[in-house]
């Protein structure tokens, strides 16, 4: 197993300014919308060494910029959301890139380039800074909805902002990601999982199989084995079956935080054993949210 892990799945949306209204209504705190240099916009949840964060096309003039070989993630993001909205693409938690990528190319994987990219930044003393990125592009034939980039943030420090991290509805990361594929779908995401954190990472489960990795874990299902983690899935949720990231599952110190925020935004849920899944794909960004009560450590 490598040092990767989950770091933020990108949510795509349409209307990020909609998107984003809807997520601080679930008592998440969420900085003002920004742009990426590749044209995309981005609204974040910050949590330690994680985010949760929305996407959009904002400027379709630059998304063809930044391209690592021929991969270039405005692009990638634009191609995928025109079908529907949802995650296509996912950040791995990396504190040596060219490290990981030396570990997934050693594994049979591909990296389809690098992305080095900052944006300036002012700390609140008024002190002139900068932050600096480096991102590794990991690609799967068949699988283009679980492309993966190692993401290694040099300045966390320029990101990680105490007073945007204390969220009223208790939330301070992601358990897991939880990806939909079919019996047929799952042994290539099994294959790709594996290159990318490591054979021994995968354990079997009776609803399918989940990954360890450096920063939670990828738990993988099938529709009807779903059942037995979030209840009947939504039609609408991936409806064109190819395997996808369907779900985040957060960490919360407290349900009782959330639950208000539920019942004043009018919102779809259900308890399922300690955990409450809220099943609106349509409002959420083309997934589910699922939250469980765990003590932070």
């Amino acid at each position: 197993m490598t040092g990767l892990g989950i770091d933020h799945p990108l949510v795509c949306v349409n209307d990020i300014v909609q998107a984003r209204e809807t997520y601080r209504s679930l008592g998440f705190l969420m900085k003002p919308p920004g742009q990426h240099p590749w044209g995309t916009s981005t609204a974040l949840v910050i949590f330690r060494n994680q985010l949760l964060e929305l996407v959009g096309v904002q400027d379709e003039a630059l998304l063809d910029s930044y391209p690592a070989g021929t991969f270039c993630f405005g692009r990638h993001i634009q191609q995928w959301l025109s079908d529907r909205e949802g995650v296509p693409l996912s950040a791995l938690h990396s504190t040596d890139a060219a490290a990981d990528e030396a570990a997934v190319v050693g594994r049979g994987g591909t990296c389809e380039g690098t992305v080095e990219f900052g944006r300036d930044v002012r700390r609140e003393d008024g002190t002139a800074d900068r932050t600096k990125t480096t991102l590794k592009i990991f690609t799967r034939e068949g699988l283009p909805r679980l492309s993966m980039f190692a993401c290694q943030q040099h300045r966390r420090d320029l990101i990680e902002f105490p007073e945007w991290m204390n969220h009223p509805n208790s939330a301070f990361g992601f358990a897991s990601a939880t990806i939909l594929a079919e019996p047929g779908d799952q042994p290539a995401v099994r294959d790709w999982l594996s290159t990318l954190h490591g054979a021994t990472a995968v354990r079997d489960t009776d609803w399918g199989f989940e990954v360890t990795t450096g920063n939670g874990n990828w738990r993988v299902v099938s529709r009807a084995s779903a059942t037995a983690v979030f209840g009947p899935l939504p039609d609408d949720l991936a409806p064109d079956g190819t395997p996808s990231v369907i779900s985040l599952d957060i960490k919360c110190t407290a349900l009782a935080n959330l639950r208000p925020f539920l019942a004043a935004g009018g919102f779809a849920y259900r308890d399922i054993a300690e955990t409450v899944v809220l099943t609106e794909p349509a409002r959420l960004g083309g997934i589910l949210l699922s939250f469980c009560e765990t003590p932070k450590t």
